[in-house]
């Protein structure tokens, strides 16, 4: 058999040149250092977990006490803005500084002599700030008054009440009169009572007998004012003798205190809100579970009214008064129905059934030590009486 020729001519040519892939070139890229920022060190640190848990707690913490404080603060604003309201419609009932006065009428015992020689000799100047025509000889009376604030005419948005009191003292002649409230100062001239609007003038054409009171509303704007009250029908020969005598209340407060305690029962309303939130926060940050239907020293003080409703159950306690005889039971005491042959005649039948009980057990009586034997309901006797015989 003829060996297999092997390759013939030159050998082929391998790869020549450094190799087409290229290496990496450049510094190393730099690894990452220190732990990744999205990874808690408390997950592999016990003691860090402990410190996390911690700052975690405390902040909770200072939170309530931030929500809590917050909460009453609200609270006690609620508070005052409503008691401001009250205040405020408190004054609003009240009138401003009265004028005048008709409680008291010095010339009311007087003749219209006697009238003209008080103020001659100058009786009435304790009696400058009254609104009647007793120091003058004229058949009207008026006052100067000044009504706050100035405001612009805004219609009875702006209006201001005004309470006058009227008191006729006239002898004879018509009682009709006229009041009304005028710009500007009562030394100026004024336009006749029927040129003013009709809340600010009244009319009365009522008989009235002397010292009859009347009492009448007007409304006016703030301001500068003259009110002047004049008889329909003038007093013949007027002399200083009062035939009128006016009081006049006016009811400026309220156009303070009407809208100040508007504003402030809408702050009462933003505190309540703002109050009702904070407290709602507060709650969800203190009970994440929903608040308890009972407090903890409730559930305590009811466990404990249970348990001792418990022993009173176990353990009745039955209390005997005193003077109360206690009920007699007729029969034998204890040592003589201990004595007695039918007691006898039991002791002996349930030894027997215990020694027969025993018997049939498995085992004799004799096999029993004393011990148990007693306590099985023997006497000493029977036991004796059982190992002697």
């Amino acid at each position: 058999m003829q060996p297999t020729p092997g390759p013939t001519g030159p050998p082929v040519a391998g790869p020549s040149g450094a190799p087409d892939i290229a290496g990496p070139t450049g510094p190393p890229v730099a690894g990452p250092s220190g732990p990744p920022a999205d990874v808690n060190p408390a997950q592999f640190d016990p003691l860090a977990e402990i410190e996390d848990a911690r700052a975690r707690r405390q902040g909770r913490e200072d939170r309530l006490k931030m929500l809590e404080k917050k909460r009453n603060s609200a609270r006690i604003n609620v508070y005052l803005f409503l008691a401001v309201t009250v205040i405020l419609g408190i004054f609003s009932f009240f009138p401003g500084p009265i004028h005048g006065d008709v409680s008291d009428n010095p010339q009311a015992q007087m003749s219209p002599n006697e009238a003209e020689a008080w103020v001659r000799d100058g009786g009435d100047n304790d009696y400058r700030d009254k609104i009647w025509d007793g120091s003058t000889n004229a058949s009207s009376a008026h006052m100067n008054i000044y009504i706050p604030p100035p405001l612009p005419d805004m219609g009875s948005t702006s209006a201001v009440r005004v309470e006058v009191t009227f008191v006729s003292y006239r002898n004879s002649g018509s009682t009709d009169f006229k009041a009304g409230m005028f710009d500007g100062d009562c030394d100026q001239p004024h336009p006749p009572h029927e040129a003013l609007h009709a809340d600010s003038w009244h009319l009365s054409e009522e008989d009235l007998p002397p010292g009859e009171q009347v009492e009448f509303t007007l409304y006016t704007q703030p301001g500068q004012k003259c009110i002047l009250v004049e008889w329909v029908e003038p007093v013949s020969n007027p002399g200083t003798l009062a035939t009128m005598d006016v009081e006049v209340a006016v009811y400026w407060p309220r156009m303070f205190t009407v809208p100040v305690g508007l504003i402030t029962f809408l702050m009462a309303g933003f505190a309540f809100i703002g109050a009702q939130k904070t407290g709602k926060s507060y709650k969800e940050l203190k009970y994440p579970e929903g608040q308890p239907e009972k407090k903890i020293e409730e559930e305590v003080l009811e466990a404990a009214e249970s348990e001792h409703r418990g022993e009173q159950l176990g353990v009745p306690d039955v209390e005997t008064p005193e003077d109360t005889d206690a009920p007699e039971i007729g029969g034998p005491n204890l040592a003589e129905a201990a004595a007695s042959p039918e007691q006898d005649d039991v002791i002996s039948e349930a030894t027997e059934a215990v020694v027969e009980e025993s018997t049939e057990s498995g085992g004799s009586a004799s096999e029993w030590t004393d011990e148990q034997l007693l306590g099985a309901g023997w006497t000493q006797e029977q036991i004796d009486s059982m190992r002697n015989g």
